[in-house]
């Protein structure tokens, strides 16, 4: 059975743009930035770096917060405007944790919703 080319439309396709982020998540990320201006105001020192250190002497602290860390993430059921669910955290330390986190979890630094 021969089949027939397809038949086009000669009127081009009507594209409607793409939002970038619904209105919930803008306002979720305004509050969100605010959020993390408070904590590395009011949160002077990595709060890892001894964690990580008591289990890895070879790990080396920055001391000095530049992100914010949730044990518990968005992924896992986390909120990311909770300050109980929030560390000011070194980059080194940071990615110790996303790159250890068996031993991360084991020292607290990463939770998940089944351990409550």
């Amino acid at each position: 059975m021969k089949r027939s080319p397809l038949k086009r439309s000669s009127t081009p396709l009507r594209r409607t743009p793409i939002r970038k982020q619904s209105a919930k998540r803008a306002k979720e990320q305004r509050l969100r930035s605010a959020f993390v201006k408070d904590i590395m105001e009011r949160r002077l020192r990595c709060e890892a770096g001894l964690l990580i250190v008591s289990n890895n002497p070879e790990h080396r602290c920055q001391i000095t917060p530049v992100d914010v860390h949730e044990p518990l993430t968005r992924a896992r059921g986390g909120s990311i405007l909770d300050p109980d669910n929030a560390l000011a955290v070194c980059r080194a330390c940071h990615d110790w944790i996303h790159q250890h986190p068996a031993a991360a979890k084991e020292i607290g630094l990463l939770r998940s919703n089944y351990d409550n």
